[in-house]
């Protein structure tokens, strides 16, 4: 016949066991607003760094919602991590953070930020100028075509003459090219000299003269 235990020994292992179901029991969560309001401190401190690297605050967009690393500092921070974008002049540039928020204030403590932008394809290279080909190329059939045209221009045109020094020619492609160059003329007797200008239109090809255009 078993003795039932002394009031005294059951009130010894009730005072054992309930201290363990104590400490066996989960942490509280944190409240919905303490993670609201780290978020929110990570995000300005996140917004403040970009700032430095010429993003708008306006352009500054968070994508998703962040990572909850778990607390430091016996519970008192908390590490969550992020993603973003912003816009510049040449597009769209995206990133990640890493933000630790002292819960207690709460402010941002830490703020680990990185550029995960793709690499741009470099931009390529301006073509080059193409070097004008003189082989088919007169001047002498460019001054004559100008002189045409001031004669249609000024039937009575007198004292013409062409300045060597002021030629220059450009070629935009393999079919076309155009000798600039001035001149000096007396319009009709009597009249006093004139100045002028003329834009030859070339086909280097051949050196034909495809049109020519006169100023002045």
């Amino acid at each position: 016949m078993h003795s039932l235990p002394s009031p005294r020994l059951a009130s010894a292992v009730l005072a054992l066991v309930l201290p363990l179901c104590v400490h066996g029991q989960a942490p509280p969560a944190r409240p919905a607003s303490a993670v609201a309001d780290a978020l929110s401190a990570c995000e300005r401190a996140a917004r403040q760094s970009l700032a430095s690297r010429g993003a708008p605050a306006s352009e500054v967009k968070f994508s998703g919602t962040p990572s909850e690393q778990g607390g430091l500092s016996g519970g008192q921070q908390l590490v969550l991590q992020g993603a973003g974008n912003w816009r510049d002049d040449l597009g769209q540039r995206s990133f990640n953070y890493s933000c630790n928020v002292d819960l207690r204030t709460p402010e941002a403590v830490g703020l680990v930020l990185r550029d995960t932008t793709p690499a741009r394809a470099p931009a390529k290279p301006a073509r080059p100028a193409q070097e004008p080909d003189l082989t088919h190329v007169s001047p002498a059939a460019c001054e004559a075509s100008a002189a045409a045209a001031l004669k249609k221009r000024w039937p009575r045109v007198a004292g013409l003459s062409f300045d060597a020094a002021t030629r220059s020619l450009s070629q935009e492609s393999a079919s076309k090219a155009e000798l600039h160059g001035q001149g000096r003329a007396v319009p009709e007797p009597g009249a006093p000299t004139v100045l002028f200008s003329f834009d030859c239109e070339i086909d280097p090809r051949n050196g034909r003269v495809l049109a020519t255009r006169i100023s002045g």
